[in-house]
């Protein structure tokens, strides 16, 4: 069975060898009955700032912010002497550096409202285990407002997701995490990738404006996807410092649901160390995840940060 613990109190051990690594719950009322660290979970409170607690961002992430802001600035630059040189309007110059803004809310409202619309709804009395370990987990990050939280049905990949619009924040969890009853499948890797989501909101990854702060970024190959890379690591950081024994929740990202208990994960961890060739390093530059390979080593050992580039 599966309780929360101070990270201080916690120890982490490394599974060499496919196990198991599940729990199993025999009642609702166990998970997360209070909040973590005595801290308010008022669903109510208002949240006024993603960046409320200071996170452990990965060594690279704050100097690939600046240079994609740079890159996206002088994107923007660009535009505006284009309108300019063409129609002399000051006018069409700011509507045309309002429309990337305009689209990329819409599309955003658009996802939202879809998951609203499709998905199932963590709750009370919808997934009240998944419930409870969100809201207590927001309030021990410091987040006065738990984010919502949708079950998405298929989509092939067991991890979760983060995401938001205006001042909305949610996370999604894939149902695969479930089982055929509703139950958790494995409290303690479900707490690791709900943590490291939530990094992710308190890290302010999920905000509009550094979004659009860095999408120009996107345009140029390999940069946009580096800092992806390292806001991921900063996030896994986020739930190796809460839930180290939940660390076994990278396997699910290799061998899903049902086949995850066969993975190895340091056999897999060691592969970053010794696979090698061009085409492997292309792939590793241009991904916007780290590897499984490369985030189970960066897991395994924590002297060292992630790998980001080679």
């Amino acid at each position: 069975m599966f309780h929360p613990t101070s990270p201080e109190s916690r120890t982490a051990a490394w599974p060499d060898h496919g196990g198991s690594g599940c729990s199993t719950v025999s009642g609702e009322d166990v998970l997360f009955p209070t909040p973590l660290f005595g801290r308010s979970t008022d669903p109510n409170a208002c949240d006024g700032d993603e960046e409320l607690v200071p996170t452990p961002a990965h060594p690279w992430e704050g100097p690939l912010l600046v240079a994609c802001a740079a890159v996206t600035l002088v994107m923007a630059a660009v535009l505006a002497r284009a309108v300019w040189a063409g129609t002399g309007s000051w006018t069409c110059v700011a509507a045309a550096l309002a429309v990337v803004p305009a689209v990329c809310w819409a599309v955003r409202g658009l996802v939202y409202a879809r998951r609203r619309a499709e998905s199932v709804k963590i709750s009370p009395t919808q997934f009240p285990e998944a419930y409870r370990m969100v809201v207590s987990l927001a309030a021990d990050m410091g987040l006065s407002r738990p984010p919502e939280a949708y079950v998405r049905l298929g989509g092939g990949r067991c991890g979760t997701d983060a995401s938001g619009h205006g001042r909305h924040r949610y996370l999604v969890l894939s149902d695969d995490l479930f089982d055929a009853d509703g139950r958790l499948r494995d409290p303690e890797a479900l707490a690791f990738l709900i943590t490291h989501q939530l990094g992710h909101v308190v890290a302010g990854h999920t905000g509009f404006w550094r979004r659009m702060a860095t999408i120009g970024a996107d345009l140029v190959p390999g940069l946009g996807s580096a800092l992806s890379r390292a806001m991921e690591y900063t996030a896994d950081d986020h739930a190796y410092a809460r839930f180290p024994e939940g660390a076994h929740a990278v396997r699910i990202l290799a061998g899903g649901a049902h086949l995850y208990t066969r993975v190895n994960m340091g056999e897999m961890a060691d592969r970053a160390r010794t696979d090698r060739g061009c085409s492997l390093l292309l792939y590793h530059l241009l991904t916007r995840r780290p590897s499984n390979t490369r985030r189970m080593a960066a897991l395994r050992d924590r002297t060292r940060r992630g790998r980001v580039f080679l």
